[in-house]
């Protein structure tokens, strides 16, 4: 740390020149140093104890209250030779020392304090009940003077001399001190999530170093692994227990199931969602990870740790030098768990299944009002949990809005109109968002909830616009409308939406029917556009934007199973959608369908659009495909 002092000194020396260079010289040298060098601190709890590891104390929320902790903080100011800077005269020089009278800054970590300052009189500091909060792990209260101040001018004199170079401010010392330690219970994900400010705001250790351990009741275990990162979740807790880790792209040695024994990291806010950034992390027999890592850990052969198993032969055989090291440094936080006598018993297979932790089960969302803009406490509770959805009502209708095709929607321009247009539809999905995010809207069948689905396509290999069925029947009218008939004539395989591009602004457009899934399965994520990063623990919350169309409910599927289609529904919904944009002739159902978000059936075309533009003295037509002599 930099300190800053100065020395004033009586010297008396003689000395006398000799010849031939030699010299004799007799100094006699008094020292005394002036200005604050260090702070002396102690804290006392004013009711309990420092706490220990085997009895830490409990994270306090508050400053005030049953569960505030408080101290009785005292502090000295002193020089380097241990001597309190309260003005009084040394003794063995006979010299005033400076009377320290100076406020600096005052902080825990980690935590926070009730109050970020702390004021000397005459080199001394108290305060009789001030609060910690949010303190986790070992803390400790620190006295810290590194605040440049404004030059007094009514007394233009700084503490240890030292000016700034524009002469109108005093440099600080650099001192500072610390208290005793403090234990407190170790960090969880709960203790990150959960705001008791305000439930649907920003992780009230924001800016923090986010320091997680797997613990008895509270065993860590990943839920998902998406491209950016993956979800873990502590099994100890209820609600406000999963969070996101960011990685930038897609982490190697990471699986849904296994056990996290330790994960790091600062703690952020990217558009409403709480995450660790630049994570390490360590899982049960894996190396310590970091994001850069891709390839696997070597496995044990038959003869154990010494030995390896071939990735190309899958025998056993020596390890190499670089395969061992890596075998030896594998994490293992089974002593965490089990006591040394316990873990002399346990067989290979044993630590094997100790790395592999039962994720929760989904947790059910079947309350239809549950995402709306009054429930955003409680969708904040479940932020990064795995959930489940019933009865879901996929996009039908997509719009490209990047005019100019450079991957972003220009604010102020037709491209940010053509957007809002979208978002205001309950139907269409904005098809540059789709490309950029594999993420496209949902609706929730009862309640009519909005939702997004993310990477539907990396994970389950469903392209929601591209996506193609098979028609278990013959219809030869179909065959000039994107469909294929097998060899035999029995089945017919046809692309699900139909694609073109609008004739006044050559925007992509594309039509699909509607399709409906019986469940919905993955983790779930409240994102707020407009939150990009909090500045503060008010400024980043889901209810301050007051409309449901600035909220996100984003859910990122597991795996193949997590969507689960209404086959039924969903096989008459393409068969009425075929027969539609077959009728592909003037005033046909194809052109109603490009222009109206309802008439995309026969049936709702000849009901509805037929009845509100009829053709001029013609009889209303049916769909040619049903009836392909209408179009001889």
């Amino acid at each position: 740390m930099k300190r800053q002092f100065r020395n004033s000194a009586i010297i008396l020396a003689s000395c006398l020149a000799l010849s031939a260079g030699a010299f004799g010289c007799v100094e006699q040298k008094t020292s005394h140093y002036e200005g604050v060098h260090a702070f002396k601190v102690v804290a006392t709890p004013l009711s309990g104890s420092y706490g220990t590891t085997n009895d830490p104390l409990k994270m306090p929320t508050s400053f005030t209250g049953a569960g505030a902790y408080k101290v009785k903080l005292q502090a000295w100011a002193v020089d380097i030779n241990g001597n309190v800077l309260d003005g009084s005269v040394d003794p063995e020089t006979g010299i005033a020392r400076d009377a320290y009278n100076e406020t600096v800054k005052l902080s825990v970590e980690p935590g926070k304090l009730s109050s970020e300052t702390i004021t000397f009189k005459n080199g001394v500091a108290e305060i009789n009940d001030l609060a910690i909060r949010y303190a986790f792990g070992t803390a400790r209260i620190w006295v810290e003077d590194t605040e440049v101040r404004p030059l007094n001018m009514d007394n233009p004199v700084c503490p240890n001399n030292k000016f700034t170079e524009n002469g109108l401010g005093c440099e600080p010392s650099y001192a500072s001190g610390t208290s005793q330690e403090f234990v407190f219970e170790p960090q969880t994900i709960r203790m990150i999530q959960y705001n008791p400010d305000r439930p649907d705001g920003s992780s009230p250790l924001l800016y923090e170093y986010g320091q997680i351990r797997g613990l008895p009741g509270h065993d860590l275990v990943v839920t998902n692994v998406v491209s950016t990162g993956f979800y873990i979740t502590d099994k100890g807790d209820t609600d406000y227990n999963s969070i996101f880790i960011f990685t930038f792209s897609q982490p190697g040695r990471v699986a849904i199931g296994d056990r996290v024994c330790e994960v790091s990291g600062g703690i952020a806010e990217f558009t409403g969602m709480t995450q660790l950034q630049f994570p390490s992390w360590g899982i049960q027999n894996k190396e310590q990870s970091t994001a850069e890592d891709i390839d696997p850990a070597p496995e044990d052969g038959e003869l154990g740790i010494e030995s390896c198993i071939d990735r190309i032969t899958g025998e056993a055989r020596a390890c190499t030098e670089e395969e061992l090291e890596a075998k030896h440094a594998l994490i293992d936080c089974s002593s965490t768990y089990f006591s040394k006598e316990e873990l002399e018993k346990w067989t290979k297979e044993d630590k094997k299944a100790f790395g592999y932790v039962s994720p929760p089960e989904p947790y059910a969302i079947t309350n239809p009002s549950f995402f709306s803009l009054e429930n955003t406490a409680n969708i904040e509770a479940l932020e990064s949990s795995v959930v489940t959805v019933q009865n879901i009502r996929l996009s039908t209708e997509f719009i490209d809005c990047d005019d100019n095709g450079n991957l972003k929607i220009e604010t102020g321009t037709a491209e940010a109109t053509c957007r809002n247009t979208c978002t205001g539809n309950d139907r269409c999905t904005e098809l540059s968002s789709l490309s950029s995010y594999d993420q496209w809207r949902g609706w929730t069948l009862d309640g009519n909830g909005e939702l997004s689905v993310a990477s539907s396509s990396l994970i389950n290999g469903f392209d929601i616009t591209s996506e193609r069925w098979t028609y278990k029947g013959m219809n030869e009218a179909w065959e000039k409308h994107g469909c294929e008939m097998s060899a035999d004539k029995t089945m017919m395989t046809c692309n699900a939406c139909y694609e073109w591009k609008d004739p006044n602004t050559q925007r992509r457009m594309v039509r699909c029917p509607e399709r409906h899934l019986l469940r919905l399965t993955g983790n779930l994520k409240q994102v707020l556009p407009g939150c990009s990063g909090a500045n503060s623990n008010t400024e980043c919350y889901a209810s301050k934007f007051k409309k449901n169309s600035m909220i996100m409910k984003v859910i990122e599927p597991r795996f193949s199973t997590d969507l689960i289609f209404d086959e039924a529904f969903n096989y008459d919904a393409q068969v009425d959608f075929q027969e539609c944009i077959s009728d592909n002739g003037v005033d046909g159902c194809l052109e109603a369908c490009k222009i109206s978000s309802e008439w995309c059936t026969c049936d709702a075309f000849e009901k509805s659009y037929r009845k509100q533009y009829p053709a001029s003295g013609s009889a209303l037509p049916r769909c040619a495909s049903r009836m392909p002599e209408l179009n001889n």
